[in-house]
C-alpha cells in the first residue's frame, strides 16, 4: 500500500454537530469515503449568543472527540494521519484559544480554525475530485452554495474555473440565535426570517449579473435532506438533480411541522430540526431567483477536499495553480501591474525554484506562494514608486486570494515586501506574526524573487532561453546570444546578497554568443 493510499480522517467541529469523515484516496484523486460518524454539540448556539463557548460545551466537545479517538484506534489510523478543523463557532469565539488549549491538553488533537477562503479552497477541492459530476454540470456556470450555522458559502465556477468566493452572514443557527436574543414576537419570526434570506439571495444574485444561466449546487446536511427523501428507493452518491417543484414541497412541509414533530418524523436531532426550515427555504427562495426547474444535490464537502489534499499531497498543488493565479493576476490588473514584467519574473521564479530543489527542500504549494509573489511583487507602485515594496505588502496582505489563508496570504506578502532593500527582520509588520518554519519559507523564496527581479533589471525581458545550474559555491544563470549583460549585473549586485545569505551561493550571470 503507498503512502497516498493509507486512509486518513478529518473531523469537523462545526456550529451544531462535530463530524468525522474517513476516506481513502481512489484512482484519479478521487476520495473514497470508508466512515462517518457524527455527534450533536451545539457550539455554535453559545458563541451567537454570548460570543463565546461555555465551559460545559468544550466538555461535550472534547467527550466526543475522544469517542471518535477510539473510533480511529479501531480503524489503526494515527495521529500524524488525522486533521481537526473547525469553522465559525469557534473561529468567531472570544475564547477561541482557550477552547483550543484546552481540546489539545485532553485529547492531543491540534484545533485548525480554517477561515472562509481555506474552506472555499477546499469545498472547490471536494467538487474538483467529486467522482460522478455530471459534465453538463463540470462545463457550465455553477453556484455551488452552502448554509451553515454561522455563515453562508458560495463558490461560483464558470466552466470549472473559481470565478469568485464569496462568505455572507446568513446562518441557520446565527439567524435563529439573532431573532432569539432581540426577543422577536413569534408572530414575525418568518417575515423577518424571509426578509433576512431574501437580502442574502439578492447579494448573489447582484454577483451574478451578466453571467447567464447558472446551476445550482446546493450542498450540506439539510440539502442531502431532501436528496435522501427523493430518493428514498435507492442510495444516491456524489451528485443529483432534484426539481425545483419537489424541493420546494418539501420545504413547505418542514416549515409546517413543529420541531418536536420533526425530530419524531424524521429522526433528526433537536439542533438539527431548529435549523432545517430555514436552510431548506434559503435554497427554495435562491432557485426560484434563478428561475431553474431542477437543481443540483451534492456530497461534496469541505472535510472531502480536506481529506484530499492528506491522502494526495502535494498532488493538487499544480492543479489547483491556475485557480489561484487567475485572481491574483485581476489583483494586479487592478493595481496596474506591468503585466510583461510580472509574467516574465513568475516564469524566471519558476525555473530558479525548480533548479534549487535540493537547497530549499520545498514543494509545489511553495511554488504557488512564489509565483503569486512574482505576478503582484510591483503592485505597491499603485500607491508609490517609493518605498513600492512596503506598499505592496499592504496591498496584496490586505487583498483576498481565492485558494489562500491569512496565513499564505500574510506569507505572499512578505515574499513581495523583501524583494528588494531590506532583508526579513522581527521587526518587520507581519513577520514577527509568523512561525520560525513560515519565517525561513519566506526567507527561502524572496531571496528567489531577487534574484529573478534582478534578471529583468532592464524591465524589457530581453533574456530568453536561460538556463540555471549549480556550481560549487555558485548559481550560475547562463544567457545565450546576449553580449552585454551591465544592467542585469548592476541589478544582482545590489539584489544578490540576500540570496547569498541563505543558499550560501553566490549569482553568476554569464553570456554566450
Amino acid at each position: 500500500m503507498t503512502i497516498q493510499s493509507k486512509p486518513v480522517a478529518v473531523i469537523d467541529i462545526g456550529s451544531t454537530s462535530i463530524r468525522m469523515t474517513i476516506g481513502q484516496a481512489g484512482a484519479g484523486g478521487a476520495v473514497r469515503t470508508l466512515d462517518h460518524l457524527q455527534q450533536v454539540v451545539s457550539l455554535g448556539k453559545d458563541t451567537f449568543t454570548n460570543g463565546k463557548i461555555a465551559r460545559s460545551t468544550i466538555e461535550e466537545c472534547i467527550f466526543a472527540l475522544k469517542s471518535f479517538q477510539r473510533f480511529l484506534g479501531e480503524y489503526g489510523i494515527p495521529g500524524e494521519q488525522v486533521r481537526v478543523v473547525a469553522t465559525t463557532a469557534v473561529r468567531e469565539a472570544d475564547n477561541r484559544d482557550a477552547f483550543i488549549d484546552r481540546v489539545y491538553v485532553a485529547t492531543g488533537m491540534n484545533v485548525e480554525p480554517l477561515d472562509d477562503v481555506e474552506i472555499a479552497r477546499c469545498t472547490f477541492l471536494s467538487f474538483h475530485c467529486c467522482a460522478n459530476t455530471p459534465p453538463a454540470l463540470a462545463q457550465s456556470n455553477a453556484l455551488i452554495t452552502e448554509i451553515g450555522g454561522g455563515n453562508t458559502e458560495v463558490l461560483y465556477l464558470q466552466n470549472g474555473t473559481v470565478a469568485f468566493a464569496r462568505n455572507y452572514r446568513l446562518g441557520s443557527m446565527r439567524l435563529r440565535e439573532m431573532l432569539e436574543t432581540f426577543r422577536t414576537p413569534a408572530g414575525h419570526l418568518k417575515e423577518l426570517t424571509e426578509s433576512y434570506v431574501q437580502q442574502t439571495v439578492d447579494l448573489i444574485l447582484k454577483g451574478l449579473q451578466g453571467s447567464g444561466p447558472v446551476n445550482l449546487v446546493a450542498i450540506g446536511n439539510e440539502a442531502r435532506f431532501v436528496a435522501d427523501r427523493f430518493y428514498k428507493d435507492r442510495q444516491w452518491e456524489g451528485t443529483v438533480e432534484v426539481p425545483a417543484k419537489a424541493f420546494s414541497k418539501l420545504t413547505d412541509q418542514v416549515l409546517g411541522k413543529a420541531e418536536n414533530e420533526l425530530v419524531r418524523k424524521y429522526h433528526l436531532s433537536f439542533p438539527e430540526a431548529e435549523t432545517l426550515g430555514s436552510s431548506l427555504y434559503f435554497y427554495t427562495r435562491l432557485a426560484r431567483a434563478l428561475s431553474i426547474e431542477s437543481l443540483y444535490v451534492s456530497d461534496i464537502s469541505m472535510r472531502k477536499g480536506v481529506m484530499a489534499e492528506m491522502a494526495r499531497p502535494g498532488v493538487w498543488a499544480e492543479q489547483f495553480r491556475n485557480q489561484v493565479l487567475r485572481p491574483a493576476q485581476e489583483i494586479g490588473r487592478k493595481y496596474l501591474v506591468n503585466e510583461a514584467h510580472a509574467a516574465y519574473v513568475s516564469r524566471m521564479c519558476r525555473l530558479l525554484f525548480q533548479a534549487l530543489k535540493n537547497e530549499h527542500k520545498l514543494d509545489t504549494w511553495h511554488e504557488m506562494l512564489l509565483t503569486i509573489a512574482a505576478q503582484l511583487h510591483d503592485c505597491g507602485t499603485f500607491v508609490s514608486t517609493r518605498s513600492h515594496h512596503k506598499h505592496s505588502y499592504y496591498l496584496i496582505s490586505n487583498s483576498e486570494l481565492f485558494g489562500l489563508g491569512r496565513n499564505d496570504t500574510l506569507m505572499v506578502a512578505l515574499i513581495a515586501r523583501y524583494h528588494r532593500r531590506a532583508s526579513p527582520r522581527a521587526i518587520h509588520e507581519g513577520y514577527a506574526l509568523l512561525s520560525r518554519q513560515d519565517r525561513v519559507v519566506v526567507a527561502k523564496l524572496a531571496a528567489i524573487l531577487r534574484v529573478a527581479d534582478a534578471l529583468d533589471g532592464a524591465n524589457s525581458q530581453r533574456l530568453r532561453n536561460v538556463r540555471v545550474s549549480l556550481e560549487p559555491g555558485l548559481l550560475v544563470v547562463t544567457v545565450p546570444n546576449v553580449d552585454d549583460l551591465a544592467v542585469e549585473q548592476l541589478a544582482l549586485q545590489n539584489k544578490g546578497p540576500m540570496f547569498e545569505e541563505v543558499y550560501g551561493m553566490k549569482v553568476a550571470l554569464r553570456g554566450q554568443l
